[in-house]
């Protein structure tokens, strides 16, 4: 083994450490999903700035680990990750791959499912948007240029006689 191959030993302890990293991103992508489902905006923020941060360190654990593929001889992807899997013989070390492939997936579900209740939120944004427009811009809207409200309807004052 050269000095620059990783050690079969260090292996199943990356990947757990791979698989912790998954794991509080999607954790960070539940809660994401949960408050889009409830409507607050509010808390999307802050989760976006943990959701960046858990990115940033799947991101870097994915790039140790195609290093270590490539300084062990094989090739920086799925295919190379099983050939090395199965020259190395470790069954905790697949099982961790196993898991990590599991997230992988359950983290593009989840984020279709995200981009879609986004959508949903944008659509309705959209339409109340439409219909303050359309209402400004026609006879007795609800606001005027300034943006303050208006009578619907500017004929005779209920008090007339």
């Amino acid at each position: 083994m050269s000095p620059n191959e990783p050690s079969k030993d260090t292996l199943p302890a990356k990947l757990k450490l791979e698989n912790a990293a998954w794991q509080a991103l999607l954790q960070v992508l539940q809660e994401e999903e949960q408050a889009l489902i409830e409507g607050a905006a509010d808390r999307l923020a802050l989760l976006n700035t943990a959701k960046l941060t858990q990115l940033q360190t799947v991101s870097d654990h994915a790039r140790s680990r195609l290093a270590d593929l490539q300084a062990a001889g094989h090739t920086p992807d799925h295919a190379g990750m099983n050939a090395w899997l199965a020259q190395l013989g470790q069954p905790e070390a697949r099982a961790r791959w196993q898991q990590l492939f599991d997230m992988e997936q359950d983290a593009q579900a989840m984020n279709l499912r995200i981009g879609a209740l986004i959508e949903l939120r944008l659509a309705s944004t959209r339409q109340a948007l439409n219909v303050l427009v359309h209402s400004a811009t026609s006879k007795g809207g609800l606001y005027d240029q300034a943006g303050q409200s208006v009578a619907a309807h500017k004929g005779k004052p209920l008090t007339a006689a």
